[in-house]
């Protein structure tokens, strides 16, 4: 293996990013003290707003995102969120293996949505704990009603686009529609979808199946 091998990989494993082929890995840290996959939190949040600002700056050229998360924590999940949303550059999310909870909504923030053939798609809820002060624990559950409105309406607009509420509703659906129908859905539990279904129903624009289809 020669140098420039070397150097590509060391940029891969440690920096997660690729700046000459303006690839973005989005993945957990690895440590040896952790039982489980985390998910999304502030490491993985920060090494992302770094990767992307270096790669912006150095050129408004596409950005490719491949991610694979198990989801994770709101406001670290919704920094990378905005991040993708605010790029002046086009950003295309390539999902693996699963996209659910934190990560399905990350997923609506790109430019194009592609979704491997195996990768499952899930949406909820999610969970929440809190204790204090009685005032401030109400305080937080108000938020929390704020929260779930937020990702109801990011849902939303991502479906409106889907076959499935095009079918349903006619091909310019109704956005409150299509929330007051995801509101019913996800009050069932924790909604798992194939990535066929992820696509019939707008959360994900195509399966991708070949390389040379990501260009």
């Amino acid at each position: 293996m020669n140098n420039v091998d070397k150097d590509l990989l060391y940029d891969l494993h440690n920096y997660n990013a690729n700046v000459d082929t303006r690839e973005i890995f989005l993945h957990n840290y690895y440590s040896s003290d952790a039982d489980e996959n985390p998910g999304v939190e502030y490491k993985m949040s920060n090494t992302f707003l770094k990767n992307i600002r270096a790669l912006e700056i150095k050129s408004e050229k596409p950005i490719t995102i491949h991610m694979q998360s198990v989801g994770g924590e709101w406001s670290d999940g919704m920094a990378i969120y905005d991040a993708i949303a605010m790029s002046s550059c086009y950003i295309t999310i390539v999902a693996y293996g699963q996209a659910e909870s934190m990560s399905s909504i990350i997923f609506q923030a790109a430019d194009r949505r592609l979704i491997t053939p195996n990768t499952y798609f899930m949406s909820h809820y999610g969970s929440t704990s809190a204790g204090g002060e009685y005032q401030s624990v109400q305080n937080w559950v108000k938020y929390e009603k704020h929260i779930c409105d937020i990702m109801l309406d990011i849902y939303a607009q991502s479906c409106i686009g889907g076959k499935y509420f095009k079918e349903k509703y006619g091909n310019s659906p109704d956005v409150d529609k299509v929330k007051t129908y995801l509101t019913r859905k996800l009050k069932s539990g924790d909604w798992y979808l194939t990535a066929e279904e992820a696509v019939e129903y707008g959360f994900a624009d195509a399966i991708i199946d070949s390389w040379k289809k990501l260009n």
